[in-house]
């Protein structure tokens, strides 16, 4: 018999151009595949002839909820979540000076048990996807230990293996590094699974950079690059390594030429809401998108922020807000505390947010056609989010009440894949007695 799984009564955003949303409808789920979207479905089905068999399986309540595709986190460091909290300020520069250098005393449990806790808090947090970044990858082995992890707590996950070395690298050379990498491809990545591979190259100016660049690109995998300078892309594009497989992070500084030689190459940018806005200048995002590269966002390094790719969303709203009304005021004559909405102002609504961290994320990152929608034959991944007891049979603006209206108290049920991974806010798979002994075990070894 096909495992089924039967939504019933949602509120639905399907994030599909193509399907419509609805104030109150079903969900089919078999065998890990959304098969049908739509009002009363087993209405539907009994009137086709189809009988209660076809309905049998899993039933979950969605009266009171909103269900959506689930959220997609483009750039996340899960190693660093066994010390979160460790840098709790980024300005001083700590990160840099105290935290990345700890990764010489990292074992490859450590990196297991950052994975396995970290991937556990991002499902409670509604996120399906996580593009994990690793630039913790000391000999073989240590990739090896996070995917499994990844693996066993059920989360859907492009690990990127970083070649990005230092503190903690003990590989003899860019050729044992780079067969560790192989050695990982090959044994991990399968596009119809819940694991794929991609990689993270070195910053501008690496020696080694283009021979990692060209290794990705033999192996037809996306990758990624952390940008924090300026003119990084304009000497990329001299070297002719510009495409769209490869993904700008961070980008504070590009400047508009840039912008369009990124957008010339489809080449796109993931955004890291706390961590590109302290201190730093965060108008990349509207100047990006209006020269049209592609934006994503990412939660980036546990050891500072909880991994909530939905409360990043939240942080970008309200910072790219008074960025608008700041920019407008300085261009024109305001009268009043706001200035006119018009084309293009605000920016970034709660609907275009989500729909950046679920279709266009998945489009992004070569997942569109297995998810980032709720579309009949791609994989059910999907989030439950309760409207909340205050006053929930009103929500004139599905998108706006999730992003504005709740909080993570409200994010009842998880699904990835067809498999139930969060139920009632609860997390069946998750022991927590275990994640504080895995959390404890690896500080006691990393900070003695």
């Amino acid at each position: 018999m096909a495992n089924k799984i039967h939504i019933r009564g949602a509120q639905i955003v399907t994030m599909d151009d193509e399907l419509d949303d609805h104030a109150s409808a079903d969900i089919r789920i078999e065998d890990g595949a959304i098969v049908a979207v739509g009002p009363s479905l087993d209405s539907a089905a009994t009137a086709a002839g189809g009988g209660a068999e076809t309905i049998d399986g899993e039933t979950i309540d969605g009266r009171g909820m909103i269900a959506l595709p689930g959220i997609i986190d483009a750039h996340t460091c899960l190693w660093q979540t066994v010390l979160r909290g460790y840098v709790p300020d980024l300005w001083p520069g700590a990160y840099y000076s105290e935290l990345l250098p700890l990764r010489r005393k990292f074992s490859v449990q450590d990196n297991y048990n950052a994975a396995w806790v970290g991937g556990h808090e991002m499902l409670s947090y509604g996120t399906t996807t996580v593009v994990d970044y690793c630039h913790n990858i000391g000999t073989p082995g240590y990739a090896d230990a996070s995917i499994e992890a990844l693996r066993a707590v059920g989360i859907r996950h492009l690990f990127t293996y970083s070649f990005m070395g230092g503190f903690g690298d003990r590989f003899a050379g860019l050729e044992a590094r780079l067969a560790d990498a192989r050695h990982v491809y090959n044994t991990f990545h399968r596009p119809q699974s819940l694991t794929t591979i991609g990689f993270g190259v070195d910053s501008i100016g690496a020696p080694d950079l283009g021979r990692q660049l060209a290794f990705a690109r033999e192996h037809k995998a996306p990758s990624c690059i952390h940008v924090n300078e300026v003119g990084a892309i304009a000497r990329l594009a001299g070297d002719g390594l510009l495409g769209p497989d490869l993904l700008v992070i961070h980008g504070n500084l590009l400047t508009n030429g840039e912008l369009d030689l990124m957008a010339g190459a489809k080449m796109p940018l993931c955004f890291t809401p706390t961590a590109d806005t302290q201190g730093t200048p965060a108008d990349v995002v509207r100047r990006a998108m209006e020269r049209g590269v592609d934006v994503v966002f990412g939660c980036d390094i546990p050891c500072s922020i909880a991994s909530d790719t939905l409360g990043q969303l939240r942080v970008m709203f309200n910072v790219q807000g008074y960025l608008d009304g700041a920019m407008e005021r300085s261009f024109s004559t305001v009268i009043g505390r706001r200035p006119p909405v018009r084309e293009g102002l605000p920016l970034l609504t709660p609907r275009v947010l989500l729909r950046l961290a679920t279709i266009e994320a998945a489009r992004v990152l070569g997942l569109d056609g297995q998810i980032g929608s709720l579309t009949p034959g791609k994989r059910a991944d999907v989030l439950l989010v309760r409207k909340g007891p205050f006053g929930d049979s009103v929500v004139d603006d599905p998108c706006a009440h999730l992003l504005l209206q709740t909080s993570p108290r409200e994010i009842d049920t998880v699904i990835v894949d067809g498999q139930v991974r969060l139920r009632g806010g609860v997390m069946p798979g998750f022991d927590a007695k275990k994640a504080a002994e895995m959390v404890r075990a690896s500080r006691q070894r990393i900070l003695g």
